[in-house]
């Protein structure tokens, strides 16, 4: 993965924290949540696989794991692309004892092992048509146009 994605990818974080809960579409878990990154993972994991098939042409695997901890209905997704697991949400376990930046760029992550269950498909654009994720994804990349 070239440096100029990793910047990318934490340009987009900085931005989905920079954003306040009317920022973000009604119909996206990000104006649902309790607060970026708390219940974001899905929906922040489309929009980054969005961005790197759009702007990167490049193909990722939306993956989500089940069972974390003593919680078996404990859930989390984040991506992988290049061989590099990227998770711009893990940070919102910090407060059940984890230690984690929030952004994660890396081949291996002990933490993402920790998952019972596994499950992976690879990214369909299409799929997120009906969806608010590309309404969310022009609100993030104007901004970080505005900002470069």
């Amino acid at each position: 993965m070239d440096e100029q994605l990793k910047l990318e990818i934490n340009t987009i974080r900085d931005v989905l924290d920079s954003f306040e809960k009317s920022d973000f579409d009604s119909m996206s878990s990000f104006y649902h949540s309790s607060g970026f990154p708390r219940g974001c993972c899905g929906d922040a994991t489309d929009l980054l696989a969005l961005y790197i098939s759009k702007y990167h042409n490049k193909s990722s695997t939306y993956v989500c794991g089940v069972g974390l901890g003593d919680n078996p209905n404990q859930s989390h997704a984040w991506l992988i692309c290049d061989d590099y697991l990227i998770d711009i949400t893990a940070d919102q376990f910090n407060d059940k004892g984890y230690n984690l930046p929030r952004v994660i760029l890396t081949k291996q992550s002990d933490f993402h092992c920790l998952f019972q269950s596994v499950k992976s498909h690879v990214f369909d654009a299409g799929s997120l048509n009906q969806s608010a994720i590309p309404r969310v994804l022009i609100k993030v990349v104007g901004k970080m146009e505005a900002t470069a």
